[in-house]
């Protein structure tokens, strides 16, 4: 399910050696705690790598995954000790420095002991359920077989009970998978996270009092190069169909996305922006006059790119792909969770086509009277250019209309007849948030005539003075409106909101968020130093050597205080001949429900621990004398009595069978 097959197989080898091998070590205490510091320490190492590479959301499940190899110590010394089970204390410093010291002072203590088989077991099915493939219809079923295999291993009385209770519950897991899958595909349909990406379609806050929260944590960061030009707003997205405070791109055939064209210049691969360019235009867009700057930030497969809207091309990223529909939309697929690579801009073209005939000038019927009051009142239409009336539009809003990230307008599609949101807005109550503003500006140009579209993304306002760097947090997501130039061919950015929205963002004031900002450079400076290929070489065969080292100083060790197991029956030091007797011929059956005999207990002491669990316990007490009299006796054992003790076995294995018995120690 993790996709880690080969290292599947060498735990599966580990794990089940002992059943084939026969040496074993004397593990005490002191061992499971050795055992256990060893665990912890390549728990802290890989959760520190692992939070490095994928950061703070995502650590943890990656984590979990990877728990049954780096419980395999833990495993080791349960598997090849000759005790069946640990103290619990061992998990515990303070609860084994308490243990330790109650010794030193002659003091007794209660311990719980356990076998961790059992912790490895529920810990292998925790990782399986974090893996990539637990979506797959393989999961529960496998799931439920090995669930099954195990119980059926530890007590074979009533296997059809079994197989119906487990029938019954895998049933359950089924329906509640579905059901969870029903509620995510309900929960994401509604779209009620803020500015949660969807290349086809997003859902705003218009007409939904209440306030706008946003996570102030960085998303990317951007340092200009050359001319130390900063493009104010880096778009994620456009849309261009509104409809009751959704934005939506359309027709639907221009939404799929296309492949980056690639031009190389001086041996360096650019990935072009701009869709169907001349060679003179090609030229253009990764040209060394135009201005550029790095971007670096954590991303995913999709993940929309943060792009100015004259993005010319892209280089440097390491990216197993890269798209883009019609509407400018960029996403990637990064080959790794952090990426850095260059962006050139002001290449005089757009990623995004030309305006759709209708599309790009649709707007709602009922507003129309409302729209075409207001540019009746502004004098739009008697403007000569675009920039006057652009210059026109965002006077208006700066003059008459306030920011404000907790608006109280709300609107109903229940009533034909009351106002819409974005008719409240700009007629009663004149404030709201960048969302009203860039939905308004939009639909009041496109009574004007003018296309345009809705563009989400961010803008670009905290500049890091020492690192020289400008840092983008969810709290500068934004969203604007994209005008089209008729004269330039070109689509503009024209965002109306007032400058007060900025007054408004929190930096990184506080102690807890400079420290998360602190981890996040130091994640992505470090994952970025590591896979440099000058660098990935050196940093892989140091950490293998280390590796390697240790493992092959334990295992020296260990070679060196193995104890080779003698076959059953068979008592260490004793070099005579052992006899056995039908009784012994059961110890398999016993070993089910008595766990496998302690090194150096007699037979006949651990069969004896079923004796009360049996409804007759006189069978095991007349089987066991008969067997040590057989064992011991220096005279021949007659036929009869070797009769007598295997019709007594043969009853006293039925009866185990029948009525299984708990396990004992």
């Amino acid at each position: 399910m993790t996709e880690r097959p080969l290292i599947g197989i060498l735990l599966i080898l580990l794990v089940e050696s002992p059943h084939m091998l026969k040496f074993r070590w004397d593990f005490n205490e002191t061992s499971f705690s050795r055992a256990w510091h060893l665990t912890t320490v390549a728990l802290l190492l890989s959760g520190i790598l692992i939070l490095l590479d994928s950061g703070a959301r995502v650590a943890m499940p990656v984590l979990l995954s990877w728990l049954p190899a780096l419980l395999v110590a833990m495993q080791f010394v349960q598997s090849f000790g000759m005790k069946d089970s640990m103290p619990l204390n061992t998990f515990s410093f303070f609860a084994n420095y308490h243990r330790i010291r109650n010794l030193r002072l002659g003091l007794t203590e209660s311990v719980i002991h356990i076998n961790f088989g059992n912790v490895y077991f529920v810990t292998t099915m925790v990782a399986a359920t974090l893996g990539t493939w637990s979506d797959s219809w393989v999961f529960l079923p496998g799931v439920i077989v090995l669930t099954g295999w195990m119980l059926l291993s530890a007590s074979r009385s009533r296997p059809l009970s079994l197989v119906v209770a487990l029938t019954i519950a895998g049933g359950i897991a089924v329906a509640g998978q579905l059901g969870l899958q029903k509620l995510e595909e309900i929960f994401t349909s509604s779209g009620a996270a803020l500015f949660q990406f969807d290349p086809n379609s997003t859902s705003t806050r218009i007409g939904k009092p209440g306030p706008i929260i946003q996570s102030a944590d960085i998303v990317w960061r951007l340092t200009p190069l050359d001319r130390k030009l900063t493009p104010p707003l880096l778009r994620t997205a456009s849309y261009n169909t509104y409809t009751l405070g959704n934005w939506k791109c359309s027709p639907a055939g221009e939404m799929k996305f296309k492949d980056l064209d690639t031009r190389t210049l001086a041996d360096v691969p650019y990935s072009l922006l701009a869709p169907d360019l001349e060679e003179s235009a090609q030229l253009l867009a990764i040209g060394p006059g135009l201005p550029r700057f790095t971007l670096r930030g954590s991303a995913a497969a999709e993940t929309p790119l943060a792009l100015p809207g004259d993005a010319a091309s892209l280089r440097d990223f390491e990216l197993d792909g890269a798209e883009r529909n019609s509407f400018g939309t960029v996403r990637i697929f990064p080959k790794y969770s952090i990426i850095e690579g260059t962006v050139l801009w002001k290449g005089l073209q757009n990623p995004e086509i030309r305006p759709f005939p209708r599309e790009d000038l649709e707007l709602p019927a009922k507003d129309r009277e409302t729209f075409q009051r207001i540019i009746r009142d502004l004098g739009l239409d008697d403007q000569p250019t675009l920039a006057a009336k652009l210059s026109i539009l965002r006077t208006w809003f700066r003059e008459n209309f306030t920011y404000s990230k907790n608006p109280t307008i709300s609107s109903s599609s229940l009533v034909a007849t009351s106002p819409s949101a974005i008719v409240q807005f700009l007629t009663t109550t004149r404030s709201g948030h960048c969302e009203y503003f860039a939905s308004a500006t939009a639909l009041i140009l496109r009574e004007a005539g003018i296309p345009t579209r809705y563009a989400t993304g961010y803008a670009v306002m905290e500049l890091d003075v020492k690192r020289k760097e400008f840092i983008i947090r969810g709290t500068h997501s934004h969203a604007w409106c994209r005008v089209w130039s008729e004269e330039n061919k070109q689509w503009l950015d024209f965002d109306t909101t007032p400058g007060s929205w900025m007054a408004g963002i929190s930096l990184a004031n506080s102690r807890t968020q400079r420290i998360n900002d602190e981890v996040k450079r130091l994640r992505e400076n470090f994952f970025l130093w590591r896979i440099k290929p000058g660098n990935r070489l050196g940093v892989t065969l140091g950490m293998a050597g280390i590796g390697l080292a240790m493992v092959v100083f334990i295992a020296k060790r260990l070679w060196k205080s193995r104890r080779h197991m003698k076959p059953t029956g068979q008592a260490t030091g004793y070099s005579g001949v052992m006899r056995q007797t039908p009784l012994n011929a059961i110890e398999r059956q016993a070993a089910k429900h008595l766990g496998t005999r302690p090194h150096g207990q007699p037979f006949a002491t651990w069969l004896m621990g079923l004796g009360t669990s049996l409804p007759e316990p006189s069978t095991l007490v007349d089987a066991v004398d008969l067997h040590q009299r057989l064992r011991f006796d220096p005279n021949p054992a007659s036929e009869d009595e070797q009769k007598r003790l295997l019709e007594l076995a043969k009853r006293l294995e039925a009866e185990i069978r029948s009525h299984s018995p708990g396990i004992r120690s």
